[in-house]
């Protein structure tokens, strides 16, 4: 991908969607986590603890799902990120009482999501198959940096 216009790819999963849960106050706690990481093999670990923030917030099913989808997506960006030898890897999260969005950043060229091939391994190449099953909508956006973004609609309710 080049230019400057953002290109734009969403995928779409219709499902039952774990709810999301509001604190004993009726507030959603946390509402935004913004970090960045060194591209490198602690990236989706330490990914995987910013999302800590959330553990009283959102159901731990969902947060199970949250932490295997952001693992995923850090990995991808740290593996195949070309033209971005020495960056970061950016972690975005947003939590409303309607929906859950996170994305991933990296300032790599993009690209275009393909379905899985018969050809390729059985052992690596599942993660965005993981994003499109597990998440509402998803997608990849490209302007300066690219972002896999996904979505996970819930009701917010009390513990």
């Amino acid at each position: 991908m080049s230019g400057d216009q953002p290109s734009m790819y969403f995928g779409e999963w219709d499902r039952d969607s774990a709810a999301l849960l509001a604190g004993p106050d009726g507030g959603i706690g946390v509402r935004k986590i913004s970090v960045e990481f060194d591209r490198g093999p602690t990236a989706a670990a330490g990914a995987r603890n910013a999302l800590m923030a959330l553990d009283d917030r959102v159901a731990p099913a969902l947060l199970d799902d949250m932490r295997l989808l952001v693992s995923e997506l850090v990995t991808n960006s740290i593996r195949h990120a070309e033209g971005d030898t020495a960056g970061t890897v950016g972690l975005h999260v947003y939590v409303d009482g309607q929906k859950l969005r996170v994305e991933v950043t990296d300032a790599g060229d993009g690209f275009e999501p393909a379905p899985r091939t018969a050809d390729q391994s059985k052992a690596s190449g599942w993660g965005l198959y993981l994003v499109d099953r597990l998440a509402d909508r998803w997608g990849v956006m490209r302007d300066s940096l690219t972002h896999v973004w996904f979505e996970i609609d819930g009701a917010a309710r009390a513990f």
